[in-house]
C-alpha cells in the first residue's frame, strides 16, 4: 500500500484510490488501492507493510523499491510487484524522479482455500527478483483503469473488473514469458521458418527492452550473422529493418497517446539520446517528433 513520507518534498500529483478498509470485491479479486502518483525530486515512499499483493509500473522516470531490506533500481518500462507482510519503501531520483501506477489487491478463496488466480499468487510468492521489463504493454491497461475510475458510468464495474484482470495476468506473462519461449523452442522442431517466426516473436514481445540486437541470437542459439542472413532470405528484410519497423510503430503510437514527452518516449525506446531519436524519426517520417506530436494533438 503505498504511503509517503513528509520530508519537505512534495508529489507532482497523486491520484489515489484507497479501500484498504473497505476492499470492492470484483469475482476473483478485491481491490485494496489503485493509483497514479507522480513523485518529486528524491520523494520518500515511507517504509510500510504490505497488507496486499501490489503490481506497480514505472511510467517515466526511475528511482528504487526495496522488498524485507533489498533495494532494486527501478526507471520508466519496469514492473515491480510485492506480496503481502514484506517490508516495502522506495525513493525517486533526486533528477529524475518517477511517476508510476500502482494497483494493491487480493485474491478471493472459496471456502477450501482455492481460486482460479493460485499460479499466478504462487508466482509472485516465489519470485526472487520482483522487477521485470515490460514487453506486453502493461500501461495501456493501467491508463484505462485509471481513467474508468475517474469517469464512472453504467457498466464501469465490468470495465474494472476486465482491465484489473489483464494488468495481473499480463504481470505474470511478463515474469514467464522468456521461460515459456526457451521451452517451447527446445521442444518444436528448428525449421527455418520456424525460427524466423521465433525472432519476430521476440522482437515483438522484448521491443522495449532490447538494446543489442545480438541478444535475440544468444537467446535463439545462433550465430547473429547466420541468423540475420537466414531471416532476409525468408522476409526479405533484415532484422534490423524489422527491429526499425516495429519501434517506429510503437514511437508513432506513444506520439499519439499524449501520455509522454519527447525525453521520456526516446527513453522508453531506449534511444541512446534526443538527438538520435529525433534524427531517426525524421529519417523515417519526414518530419520531428515534437512537430509529429503537435499534428496530432
Amino acid at each position: 500500500m503505498e504511503k509517503s513520507k513528509n520530508i519537505n518534498i512534495e508529489k507532482r500529483f497523486h491520484f489515489d484510490n484507497f479501500y484498504q478498509t473497505a476492499p470492492k470485491y470484483y469475482d476473483g479479486i478485491a481491490l485494496y488501492q489503485i493509483g497514479d502518483l507522480s513523485c518529486g525530486d528524491a520523494y520518500v515512499l515511507e517504509g510500510h507493510v504490505q497488507v496486499c499483493y501490489e503490481i506497480t509500473y514505472i511510467a517515466s522516470g526511475k528511482g528504487w523499491f526495496s522488498n524485507d531490506g533489498v533495494k532494486y533500481p527501478v526507471s520508466a518500462g519496469d514492473i515491480f510487484i510485492g506480496v503481502p507482510e514484506q517490508y516495502h519503501e522506495g525513493m525517486a531520483d533526486s533528477i529524475d524522479p518517477f511517476r508510476y501506477y500502482y494497483l494493491g489487491f487480493n485474491f478471493i478463496k472459496d471456502k477450501d482455500g482455492q481460486h482460479q488466480y493460485a499460479n499466478i499468487e504462487n508466482m509472485m510468492q516465489m519470485q526472487k527478483t520482483p522487477v521485470v521489463r515490460d514487453r506486453l504493454n502493461i500501461d495501456i491497461m493501467f491508463l484505462n483503469l485509471l481513467k474508468e475510475f475517474n469517469n464512472l458510468t453504467q457498466y464501469s464495474n465490468i470495465m474494472i473488473k476486465n482491465f484489473m484482470e489483464q494488468i495481473i495476468i499480463l504481470m505474470y506473462r511478463n515474469f514467464f514469458s522468456n521461460w515459456h519461449n526457451t521451452y517451447s523452442f527446445l521442444e518444436e522442431k528448428k525449421d527455418n521458418k520456424y525460427v524466423i517466426y521465433k525472432v519476430i516473436n521476440y522482437i515483438d514481445n522484448n521491443l522495449l527492452s532490447i538494446k543489442d540486437l545480438t541478444e535475440i541470437a544468444d537467446v535463439l542459439g545462433y550465430s547473429y550473422s547466420y541468423l540475420s542472413h537466414m531471416f532476409s532470405m525468408e522476409t526479405g528484410l533484415t532484422i534490423r529493418d524489422y527491429f526499425s519497423q516495429k519501434r517506429l510503430e510503437k514511437t508513432v503510437e506513444l506520439l499519439k497517446s499524449g501520455e509522454y514527452n519527447i525525453t521520456q518516449i526516446a527513453e522508453i525506446l531506449n534511444y541512446e539520446s534526443i538527438h538520435s531519436f529525433s534524427k531517426s524519426f525524421k529519417k523515417s517520417v519526414g518530419m520531428s517528433p515534437s512537430k509529429y506530436m503537435k499534428l496530432h494533438r
